[in-house]
């Protein structure tokens, strides 16, 4: 209640902290790291003393870091000894200034050399003492005994938790003289070494210092490199890259120089753990395109190219990492990432920097590096093979064939190298096992390939490159990826020949079959030796396994310590929202912070002081005020008995009366309704002692809904935004007429830059979802073959139906039997399937998981075993395994069973990449909340905020009805113009943003609202199709194991579509929709839901009662088609059924029976029809209790 601000924000911090004490001790458990073993008992003992002595040198570095003399003593008093020593002073100090301007720290330290400017000895050993504590810090992190460095995660953990990094941060900002201090230089460059090796595989570092990114944001080339560390295999960092993170390497580039380590940045933004970031690509490739010649390096004309061969020649040994050879290559290969994953916007721009002429002609020439053919066949892969639109000059031209000639020729320079494996080139083996194999294999792949015929008129060649591929083979240096990748390539080349019909000779035949033969026969033995070595080698670490048992007891006392604290926790934040709801009862009776609790006062400065939280940069407690302002709102919630007990200890320690201990009711019993109200907003909350209705007024009478609006209007980013959103639907929830009149109000002075925010967003959501959600062209076509293979099976078993039909085996029950439902029964059938065989696989020991820290360590501990488990039993034609039975079709041995090991493991890996893929990204998802707003501004038919959302009559005008329709298109993915092909776009992750978008389309017509209604059926985006099409349509796979999904998007957009036509007396809405719809097809649709009610399986674990049952969807798409059969003859026709003795017509007559109509006057002297179902429990009234109502109700 004070009016200094700053003690206002720490007052609320205090508050907060008060009431989330356990929450504390929570986090504090979860921060707990065991010193196992006495190596991790000497390291914290050695961090904590060079971290203590490593902070003390940063806080007086002003002492002691070397620092510019400006001022110097009289000359008149100094003796001719002395200016001839000041001479030469100058002449030292201007030779180690140029010392430091061209030291390299490969030459040696400059701090061991002493190179630099003269310091006090002192300063030297600070110095020294720095670089030793650096060194340690950066040793602890890396494991340097393999090839390669490995990251220990328990000692990055460690050094995270005792703040290592904090220190670090603050040693790079420390000032001092860059163009003469060179010892300076090394602490920096190993601070920054540090920590690289301090990020190294771990993402929970990252996150730390990612927040800290500004400070790496210079053109400092350890800076690039550090700020790569950060991003370097992170795909959720990668996919919060900014443009002006972008903009700025790009601009270094341009104005610092071509340094690869920019290249390289720009390079593990685009592709991080093996997936590409769409988003990061087109902002990438349009930062490159616009700086145009100062980046992109390329030799295209015969001068440069003559250069750029000459290069090659004179640095074929050695690369520099600073030269213009190694930046092209580079560039080539960023090229190349920005490429991938068939993203047509980045590949129309990569034509024409780089021509397919340029790439043959670079690739074939004699003096060409394996890096660069690496780079150039990479770029050519991703930018003219793997494509989404065709390329058909790569198909019909003989670029391709020139390079399989040049291909073959380094496979034969690769067969044939010395085998002394220390001089092996192994850059050219990894470009003809890799590379090569992987264009081939995706080059035969294509399905643009099957359409040329050039295959045919060069076999010569292609047998030739079978054979090359074969030989590769046999070399006994490949490795395991590197074998697979040929053997893939084998493969895909024999299958060509057997479907284009080329002739292979018999020998190289035989070969091919034998060398398969012989893989599987490896894999299936290969597995067992895995499974012993992995138990051969837990024995011999049954150390280090005592160690990670203990670290996982605590992870498991962590776990269980968090289910019993957890409701605890949660009643404490509760008492809170208690205090809030009744802030006077905590004054003595009479005073004057009574007073003005008791008028809304503290409420009142609480929420006027919000926004100014967000002037002092104290956002995280500013989210905090709303969340808690949001769970005011919240029907009371259960906390079970200790969490009750302690919310009622609570409230006496605070309050101190007893009366107030009798206000407080149970809050494990359901939420009351206060009589003679109802809807949402009648729901008594427990603790405020009122309904949510009054509840959401007075936060309004505070200036609840004012700072929704600010906020948003101010904050159009961040958590806050959110936050501010949500609040708002918490004040709206029910339709408060209240709270929506309010925000009218508010929205008339300004509501220009209200709507510009919710317009920004919705295009911002439009972008990344063209952005990030592709669907390939092998998707497409497996959809397709899919389709032609259900309608092959339908009409074999139509056939076969027809068949029994006139022997007169079949009754009834077939003529019942639609394709979709034969196809559920098939469906059910393989289920059952499926069940059986996990029972026969129930004696397997499923591995458990712990919660550990290093959850990649144990995967690795636990082996193949583990991650074959996964899996739900054997598929076709894969073996049971020993001591199980084998199904029907299924082998007992042989390919199968070794097909299983590596091939389910490349399976699983498929499936979560894809699975990844398809998660939305924040953009996209806070859409959820924005249009759940959109749609309680308009609740209850809010005829005014419906107009306002259409039409602001502002200098700029935002017509939201329109944006979210345009939403609903894009998300559907009809852009492509595929709308046969929604089951590629929608899926569980995305599904209730569209439920959510098509209710609030619904809400923006209800009431009706004519010209909303015209703007969505009119639109020129022709979205409603879309509305159409998710009725009409089949949505797989979705529909095959969510049905339920299905059923609710279908219900949604049938009552959408009522909703368009609903009181109008013309008909052009009505051929608005019938114009692409056909009315069979809908008549149709309607009585398989009907049907769909018998062979519907529920989940048991969700609430029936929120679950749109088959039956009753179809009685929304009947209604539906009996609106439009008022002005369409021919559906009017189909919807009289003929007999009730066919099962399509019984869905049909039942429709009809249930479906009732009454007329009422409008408040224009206008009379309308409303046709509702009429629900089955009505059957069950008796004739005394329909007059009753009809006699006592008809006035209400």
């Amino acid at each position: 209640m004070h009016d200094y601000p700053s003690l206002v924000s720490g007052a609320l911090q205090l508050l907060f902290r008060h009431f989330s004490q356990r929450q504390e001790v929570l986090q504090a458990f979860k921060q707990v790291q065991l010193l196992v073993s006495s190596s991790d008992v000497e390291n914290y003992k050695q961090i904590k003393q060079d971290l203590d002595e490593l902070r003390l040198l940063v806080e007086k570095s002003e002492l002691w870091v070397y620092k510019c003399k400006l001022g110097s003593a009289s000359s008149d008093n100094l003796t001719k000894k002395d200016k001839d020593k000041a001479k030469s002073g100058k002449k030292v100090g201007k030779l180690k200034k140029d010392a430091t301007l061209t030291y390299n720290h490969e030459q040696g330290s400059a701090i061991d050399l002493d190179i630099g400017p003269t310091i006090e000895p002192t300063a030297v050993g600070n110095y020294k003492t720095m670089k030793a504590i650096l060194k340690r810090l950066s040793a602890l992190c890396l494991d340097d005994v393999l090839p390669f460095p490995k990251p220990k995660k328990h000692e990055q953990r460690l050094l995270r938790n005792m703040g290592a990094h904090s220190v670090v941060l603050e040693l790079l900002q420390i000032p001092y003289e860059k163009h003469e201090d060179t010892r300076m230089h090394e602490i920096l460059r190993l601070a920054h070494l540090f920590l690289q090796a301090f990020l190294l595989a771990n993402q929970s570092n990252q996150a730390l210092l990612h927040k800290n990114l500004d400070l790496f944001l210079n053109p400092g080339l350890l800076d690039a490199e550090t700020a790569r560390a950060i991003f370097q295999d992170n795909i959720s960092l990668c996919s919060e890259v900014t443009d002006k993170v972008v903009q700025h390497f790009v601009h270094c580039i341009e104005t610092h120089g071509r340094h690869v380590q920019y290249l390289r940045f720009l390079q593990t933004i685009v592709k991080s753990e093996r997936q590409f970031v769409r988003k990061t690509q087109d902002m990438v490739m349009a930062e490159l395109v616009n700086v145009g010649e100062e980046v992109l390096l390329f030799y295209n004309d015969k001068s440069s190219f003559d250069l750029l061969i000459e290069m090659m020649r004179s640095e074929r040994h050695l690369m520099d990492d600073n030269g213009a050879l190694t930046y092209h290559i580079n560039l080539v290969h960023l090229l190349a990432n920005c490429t991938e994953g068939k993203n047509v916007y980045t590949e129309i721009k990569c034509h024409s920097l780089l021509p397919l002429d340029d790439i043959v002609r670079v690739v074939t020439h004699p003096d060409c590096l394996p890096e660069m053919k690496t780079s150039y066949i990479n770029f050519l892969n991703h930018c003219y093979i793997d494509t989404e639109v065709e390329m058909k000059e790569i198909y019909t031209s003989n670029h391709m064939w020139k390079l399989f000639e040049n291909f073959m020729t380094d496979m034969a320079l690769v067969c044939s190298s010395v085998s002394d494996r220390q001089h092996s080139d192994i850059v050219q083996e990894s470009y003809i096992t890799d590379t090569v194999m992987n264009i081939i294999t995706m080059f035969f792949d294509s399905p643009f390939s099957d359409q040329s015929t050039t295959v045919q008129t060069r076999q010569p060649v292609f047998v030739r490159l079978l054979q090359g591929a074969f030989r590769v083979s046999h070399c006994d240096w490949l490795t395991g990826s590197q074998k697979y990748n040929v053997e893939q390539c084998i493969k895909t080349l024999s299958e060509i020949a057997k479907n284009r019909g080329i002739a292979i000779p018999v020998d190289l035949d035989s070969q091919v079959n034998t060398l398969f033969s012989q893989t599987s026969m490896v894999r299936k033995h290969g597995r067992v030796w895995l499974m012993g070595k992995t138990r051969r080698d837990s024995q011999l670490n049954q150390t280090s396994r005592d160690y990670r048992g203990i670290i996982e007891g605590l992870q498991d006392i962590v776990t269980l310590l968090e289910e019993q604290l957890r409701p605890l926790v949660q009643a404490e934040l509760s008492v809170l929202v208690d205090v809030l709801h009744r802030p006077e009862d905590l004054f003595e009776e009479d005073t004057d912070a009574r007073h003005k609790c008791e008028s809304g006062g503290f409420i009142s400065r609480l929420i006027k002081h919000t926004e100014r939280l967000l002037e002092e940069k104290e956002e995280l407690l500013c989210v905090k005020v709303l969340q808690t302002l949001k769970e005011m709102m919240t029907i009371d919630i259960e906390f079970g008995e200790k969490g009750e007990k302690l919310r009622q200890e609570l409230l006496a320690r605070y309050y101190k009366k007893k009366e107030r201990c009798s206000i407080q009711v149970n809050l494990t019993h359901p939420p009351k309704v206060k009589t003679g109200e109802h809807g949402p907003g009648s729901v008594v909350l427990g603790r405020a002692n009122m309904t949510l209705a009054e509840v959401q007024c007075h936060l309004d009478q505070q200036g609840a809904s004012d700072l929704v609006v600010d906020l948003i209007i101010n904050n159009s980013c961040g958590k806050v935004f959110l936050e501010a959103v949500e609040l708002g639907i918490a004040l709206l929830e029910g339709g408060n007429p209240v709270i929506q009149n309010s925000l009218y109000n508010r929205l008339i002075i300004n509501s220009e830059k209200f709507f510009g925010v919710f317009h920004d967003k919705m295009r911002e959501a439009q972008s990344e979802i063209k952005a990030t959600v592709t669907v390939s062209t092998e998707d497409i076509k497996a959809k397709r073959d899919e389709k032609d293979k259900a309608i092959k099976s339908a009409e074999e078993k139509a056939a076969a139906i027809r068949k029994e039909r006139k022997t007169g085996a079949a009754g009834g029950l077939h003529e019942a039997l639609t394709d979709e439902l034969t196809a559920m029964l098939d469906n059910a059938a393989m289920s059952t399937k499926k069940a059986v065989n996990i029972v026969r696989n129930s004696s397997r020991p499923v591995p458990v998981d712990s919660n550990t820290e290093d959850e990649s360590s144990r995967k690795d501990s636990q082996g193949l075993s583990a991650t074959d488990d996964q899996g739900s039993g054997p598929g076709p034609g894969q073996s049971s395994g020993p001591g199980q039975s084998s199904g029907p079709g299924q082998s007992s041995g042989g390919a199968g069973q070794s097909q299983g090991s590596i091939d389910n493991l490349l399976t699983l890996h498929q499936h979560q990449h894809k699975k990844d893929e398809k998660k939305m990204s924040p953009d996209v998802s806070i859409m959820q909340q924005i249009l759940r707003f959109l749609q309680l501004l308009c609740e209850n038919h809010n005829r005014e905020l419906q107009n306002h959302l259409r039409n602001q009559s502002n200098k700029n005008n935002y017509n939201l009805v329109c944006e979210t329709l345009q939403f609903l298109d894009c998300i559907c993915g009809s852009t492509t113009g595929g709308l046969g092909l929604l089951g590629l776009y929608i899926n569980e992750f995305n599904v209730t943003l569209i439920n959510q978008s098509l209710e609030s389309l619904t809400e923006y017509c209800q009431g009706p609202c004519h010209d909303n209604q015209n703007s969505i059926a009119m639109h020129e985006s022709n979205g409603i199709d879309i509305i159409i099409a998710l009725i009409m349509n089949d949505i797989t796979p979705l529909s095959k194991y969510r049905l339920d999904l299905v059923l609710e998007l279908m219900n949604n957009a049938s009552k959408l579509l009522l909703a368009i036509m609903e009181s109008r007396h013309d008909s052009e809405n009505a051929e608005r929709i019938l114009y692409n719809m056909h009315p069979k097809t809908l008549v149709d649709v309607c009585k398989q839901a009907y049907h769909q009610e018998d062979y519907s399986d529920p989940d048991p674990d969700q609430d029936r009662d929120n679950v749109a049952s088959p039956k009753d969807v179809g009685h929304n798409i009947y209604i539906l088609a009996h609106q439009l059969a008022q002005h369409n003859r021919e559906m009017a026709a189909i919807l009289r059924p003929v007999s009730t003795e066919t099962p399509m017509d019984q869905a049909l007559a039942y429709y009809a029976k249930h479906t009732a109509q009454i007329e009422i006057v409008r408040s224009d002297r206008t009379l309308e029809q409303i046709v509702f179902p009429i629900p089955e429990i009505c059957e069950y009234l008796t004739t005394e209790t329909k007059n009753r109502v009809f006699l006592f109700s008809r006035t209400r």
